[in-house]
């Protein structure tokens, strides 16, 4: 089987906002009014007594960072099992961008560069750490990668 892996692939990507998921949700807590923010981290079980394999979905649960999170959807909509885009992302820097089919003729190819635009100046701090906690060092954890 062929393969290119001579080449020193490099892939950077733009996202014009914070993406959504767990990079994203103390960012969202601080634009959203008080009692919608409230409600947005309320959960009929403590964040503790949460299944640590558990989704959370969308934009509920705010206090529970690292956890896995689906996409919201409308509130009254059956919950999805899509992956949140910060959720994609750390897949991406375990797996590669290139997918199942580029697989098997590239090396995998990782992000090299994340810029996110639209970030007011006052939360670019919160928002690059939560960013590196969604993308990269909540995956420490994984074992044989």
């Amino acid at each position: 089987m062929w393969a290119c892996s001579s080449y020193n692939l490099k892939f950077d990507s733009l996202t014009l906002t914070s993406t959504g998921g767990d990079a994203s949700t103390r960012f969202l807590a601080s634009q959203q009014d008080e009692e919608m923010a409230a409600l947005k981290d309320a959960s009929a079980i403590p964040v503790a007594d949460l299944d640590p394999n558990t989704a959370s979905r969308g934009r509920d649960n705010y206090a529970r960072l690292g956890a896995l999170r689906t996409k919201p959807g409308r509130a009254d909509s059956p919950a999805t099992s899509c992956m949140s885009c910060s959720d994609k992302i750390a897949r991406w820097n375990v797996l590669g961008i290139q997918g199942a089919l580029g697989s098997w003729l590239l090396e995998p190819i990782y992000l090299s560069t994340v810029v996110i635009g639209e970030v007011p100046a006052d939360m670019r701090e919160s928002v690059r750490e939560d960013c590196e906690r969604a993308f990269w060092i909540r995956l420490g954890d994984l074992q044989g990668i």
